[in-house]
């Protein structure tokens, strides 16, 4: 299809069918390279993307790698530029040099043959054409088309008053950087604060393009936000199909999974091809299986508590100091609160007292390794000195069992329902098992640690665990009031 004299039909019904079927303008705009249909996913989503229902909206959308996002989104933003009242199109990339050549290309795509027969030059009128910002009139408006780098300065970046009312990222998260929290967190700050807050006033289109990772995906994260509307899917189909049979075959796409396995690469089939965030992590426990903590537990007063503290080391390095609370309901235990952070051993004392006395827990038990089972001591004399009583203060010890050993069995209880964890909690324990390997003893693990001794607990100090009122400074408290009255002599 080399020009519009091959389409069999005028010029006015050549440019309705362009503006009405996404496939007729991507043949029209690269009639050489664009040679196969869109499947209906891909309809689907052009027509919701081109309806602007809303004056502000946002969509996270996830295609496989190979299967022609990045194309899409050029010509849809063709179509911006030919049919809408769109006059700001800011594509980011995760470098800028990757944003500008999307705006290259799709500058390309404008100036095929086809489209400027039916639709004149967009750069006769060009007042910048610059590599990464194009400024001109056309089709009856004043049209911006710019390109910068994820978590790059957006300031001034309005021009004439005019601020974007089209805003695309385009895989703006690497894999390699999803693999940092700290850098995920980074990234998303900016998206959701700097560069949402750039939108023009009049109202914007949010698209968000990318892939699903295992860890610290954003895309996963806009695909929960109730303010996003998201469209994910993977190119196998439930059905085993292939999301675009002509342009993925399903046989080539098992063969590569199959390949991937036998590598130990599946991984990277299952986020990049299958966009799916269920992926075993490095402990080989299916995390995704943690069930969630049925309301009852969380509504019903407990029948008993207790307090597992881990103390960290002295070293610079070591992890933080974790003291976790446990309330117990029908005898099943529920991770609920926790203390953490770099502590010495007397503020240690400090939070697990206060902890104690918040949720009326009497039990409180240190790992008895090393130099930690010295704090059982201090305990005891602190508590003495200041007239605190009603407190017990027991030791738990790893029993000759390996340290990621333990840790196993704790999720594992998890997993299996024998151990809950409450929403304040539950997403701190499961990015902490996402990113442990017990093949390595270097582990960041002070959250899910205390996991490993929970049964121990359960099973030694079962008649510290029932709920008791306990005195403060030699007064009859109660519950958890009055924590303020614990004094501690530093």
């Amino acid at each position: 299809m080399a020009d519009t004299t091959q389409l069999g039909t005028n010029a006015g019904s050549a440019m309705k069918m362009a503006k009405e079927d996404l496939n007729f303008l991507a043949m029209l705009a690269a009639p050489e390279t664009f040679f196969l249909l869109f499947p209906p996913f891909y309809l689907t989503l052009f027509q919701l993307l081109t309806a602007f229902k809303k004056r502000v909206e946002r969509f996270a959308i996830g295609i496989p790698r190979g299967f022609a996002k990045t194309t899409f989104i050029k010509i849809l933003c063709v179509w911006y530029i030919l049919f809408s009242h769109k006059r700001f199109i800011l594509i980011v990339g995760a470098s800028e040099e990757l944003a500008v050549n999307t705006v290259s290309d799709i500058c390309s795509l404008l100036s095929s043959l086809n489209i400027v027969k039916l639709f004149g030059r967009w750069n006769t009128e060009a007042d910048v054409e610059q590599q990464g910002t194009k400024v001109f009139y056309f089709r009856g408006r004043n049209i911006i088309l710019k390109a910068i780098g994820a978590e790059t300065s957006v300031r001034g970046i309005n021009r004439n008053n005019d601020r974007p009312d089209v805003i695309i990222m385009d895989d703006v998260q690497r894999k390699e950087d999803a693999e940092n929290p700290e850098l995920a967190a980074k990234l998303l700050k900016w998206i959701l604060g700097t560069l949402s807050l750039a939108r023009s006033n009049e109202g914007c289109t949010y698209i968000y393009v990318g892939n699903m990772y295992p860890r610290n995906c954003i895309l996963e994260k806009l695909k929960n936000n109730t303010q996003w509307t998201s469209f994910i899917v993977g190119g196998l189909l439930a059905d085993g199909s292939s999301l675009w049979e002509e342009l993925k075959p399903a046989e080539d796409l098992l063969e590569e999974w199959q390949s991937l396995k036998e590598l130990g690469e599946e991984d990277i089939f299952i986020s990049e091809i299958l966009n799916s965030t269920q992926i075993t992590p490095s402990s080989g426990l299916n995390l995704s299986l943690i069930p969630e903590c049925p309301s009852y537990f969380l509504e019903v007063e407990p029948d008993g508590s207790f307090i597992l503290i881990d103390p960290s080391s002295a070293k610079k390095t070591a992890d933080d100091c974790t003291i976790e609370h446990y309330s117990v309901v029908d005898g099943v235990p529920i991770f609920d609160d926790m203390e953490h952070g770099v502590f010495t051993p007397l503020e240690t004392i400090k939070e697990a007292l206060r902890l104690g006395a918040k949720h009326n827990t009497r039990l409180i038990c240190v790992e008895d390794v090393a130099y930690q089972s010295s704090l059982l001591f201090w305990f005891e004399h602190i508590c003495e000195q200041e007239g605190i009583s009603g407190f017990e203060f027991m030791p738990t010890s790893p029993k000759g069992r390996a340290k990621n050993d333990r840790i196993k069995r704790g999720l594992l209880r998890c997993i299996k329902g024998e151990t809950y964890l409450h929403p304040k909690v539950r997403s701190l324990v499961i990015s902490q098992a996402a990113e442990w390997n017990p093949m390595k003893v270097t582990n960041k693990d002070d959250i899910i640690d205390g996991l490993g001794y929970v049964e121990e607990v359960l099973q030694d100090y079962s008649e510290l665990i029932v709920k008791n009122t306990f005195d403060l400074d030699g007064a009859n408290h109660g519950g958890a009031s009055h924590t303020s009255d614990i004094v501690l002599p530093f």
